[in-house]
């Protein structure tokens, strides 16, 4: 039961051999191998674009937007969510009104 996912580190590191979540479905995952740039790497860190070798978890169990993060410090999850937006710049084309149906783009969630 290995898998092989990419990804870009947004913090922390990640080492080989670490033991880790993937949210937000809490599978524990075991980091048998990492790929930077096609090089295997023993760590990396943020910024970096990677492939990791999982096991614990099949393919079919992942989905585009999973994260993987520390045992200790569980990535947050919610199913909804309150924000306060400014537009900072309207085209003068742009009808923006009452009822306006907007789309916000968070990685790989649009709604």
């Amino acid at each position: 039961m290995e898998t092989v996912v990419m990804g870009k580190v947004e913090s922390g590191t990640v080492h080989e051999g670490d033991s880790l979540l993937l949210m937000p479905s809490k599978a524990q995952v075991k980091v048998l191998a990492i790929y930077c740039d096609e090089d295997k790497a023993t760590r990396a860190g943020p910024g970096e674009n990677l492939l990791v070798k999982l096991s614990g978890i099949e393919e079919e169990d992942i989905l585009s937007g999973f994260g993987l993060c520390s045992v200790a410090k569980p990535i947050p999850t919610v199913t909804e969510f309150t924000a306060q937006l400014q537009i900072l710049e309207l085209l003068d084309n742009a009808i923006f009104t009452a009822g306006y149906k907007a789309v916000l783009h968070i990685h790989s969630v649009v709604e």
